[in-house]
């Protein structure tokens, strides 16, 4: 039988029922569910921050997908049984949703913050590209890493210096992503945690709403046995 629920969550949520489930199947869907959601995360860091995906559309695919595919799952995989439609739920999820991707436009910082070094840029030159077909041109700003190699800074605009000057900035040893101008000592990597963080609990509190509001399933009846004369 369900669990006891406060008289607030009953007033705020629908008064649905789940068909009599197996709650192992059901809390097996939720863990699958929320290790899709928490596999996700990274690849929308990896679409938002990666200096590898150069086009707008390529980024937008990258961080749109992960979003669509953790509301698909919720709605047609973990409340597929579930009548009438629980909206706040899906409300709930898309909350949930919202919070991981904020995390991850915020996650530059964290990645940074425990991979990154501090060093000194070096200015080498302007350039001015279309950030997509058809756009205006955009200014970068090219810099000479410690490393010795190049790249353009993830900040768009004109370079804060002649060639040749040089900044305080914060960079990747692997190149993964692009550098920035500052030090470790400027980031803020706990609003990437607090964001993410959040989302996971409401990802978990959603499916933990289902799982314990679910009846269970009745056992399986019994075949009379005929009794000898």
């Amino acid at each position: 039988m369900p669990g006891p629920v406060s008289g607030l969550t009953l007033r705020i949520l629908p008064r649905w029922r789940l068909p009599a489930v197996d709650h192992h199947t059901l809390a097996w869907r939720a863990a699958v569910f929320l290790m899709v959601c928490a596999v996700c995360w990274p690849v929308q860091v990896y679409g938002l921050n990666s200096s590898f995906l150069e086009g707008g559309m390529a980024r937008g695919i990258v961080v749109a997908a992960p979003l669509l595919l953790q509301l698909a799952l919720l709605r047609y995989y973990v409340l597929r049984h579930i009548r009438p439609r629980p909206w706040a739920l899906m409300i709930s999820g898309a909350l949930g949703s919202l919070l991981l991707l904020a995390s991850a436009l915020q996650a530059y910082d964290l990645y940074m913050y425990v991979f990154g070094k501090d060093g000194s840029a070096t200015v080498v030159e302007q350039r001015t590209r279309e950030v997509t077909p058809g756009s205006e041109p955009t200014q970068f700003c090219v810099v000479r890493l410690p490393d010795g190699s190049r790249d353009e800074l993830r900040e768009s605009g004109a370079c804060p210096g002649a060639p040749g000057d040089r900044f305080l900035a914060v960079y990747d040893p692997a190149n993964r992503v692009a550098p920035s101008l500052g030090t470790l000592a400027s980031l803020d990597p706990g609003a990437a945690m607090g964001l993410g963080a959040g989302g996971m609990a409401v990802m978990i509190v959603t499916v933990g709403v289902v799982v314990r509001r679910a009846e269970d399933a009745p056992p399986p009846a019994r075949s009379a046995v005929p009794t000898g004369a």
